[in-house]
């Protein structure tokens, strides 16, 4: 079968209904990204619609109970993410360009949702074929520090653009709750099973 958007978004659906557990589905899922980041061509530009004012993060796929969703990220040079928390588990695959990635832990017991102390415990620039991932307690912030456009897939295992998740303020420590949305998809609209473009 050929590799490409569609192909992948099957497979990853087959991981998603027959794994027990996040850590499973990310043990099937991780080399599935792996050849998908390898293929040459195997997502459309469109896949990669950026802003001129934030990164842009378009829906590609999600299901009808929206369980996970895969979805085509950009960052235009110095484009950069808050610190940030998904609340489930994370794959991201830089599909093409240099993104730095910078990886936090909390020190504290989260018992004040308004604040937190955290502490980086490791930040790289990622290059292309790199794989990212990431549990439910997971924190990071992403930014394009080259030149170039960076470009990355990511999975997530929830409909991530309509979950509440939280942002961090590393100076200050003050907790922000907030809702992403999808740069590709108005806040109102309620897709159906179908990705949001062609992907054959």
């Amino acid at each position: 079968m050929q590799t490409n958007l569609r192909w992948f978004i099957s497979e990853i659906e087959e991981a998603v209904r027959t794994s027990e557990g996040d850590a499973e589905v990310i043990r099937k899922a991780r080399p599935l990204m792996a050849q998908l980041l390898s293929t040459k061509g195997a997502i459309t530009e469109e896949a990669f619609r950026p802003r001129t004012d934030r990164f842009a993060m378009n829906l590609l796929y999600r299901p009808p109970d929206r369980s996970f969703s895969i979805n085509g990220a950009v960052w235009l040079p110095r484009q950069t993410t808050p610190i940030h928390d998904h609340l489930t588990w994370a794959m991201v695959g830089l599909y093409e360009g240099d993104e730095r990635e910078s990886i936090f832990r909390r020190l504290d017991d989260g018992s004040d949702p308004r604040t937190a102390r955290l502490q980086m415990v490791s930040e790289r620039v990622n290059k292309q074929g790199h794989i990212t991932t990431l549990g439910s307690a997971g924190i990071h912030r992403i930014d394009n520090v080259s030149p170039s456009p960076s470009r990355s897939i990511h999975v997530y295992g929830n409909d991530i653009g309509n979950a509440e998740r939280h942002s961090y303020d590393p100076t200050t420590g003050e907790v922000s709750r907030f809702v992403s949305g999808y740069c590709n998809v108005l806040r109102d609209e309620d897709l159906d099973d179908q990705a949001s473009f062609e992907t054959s």
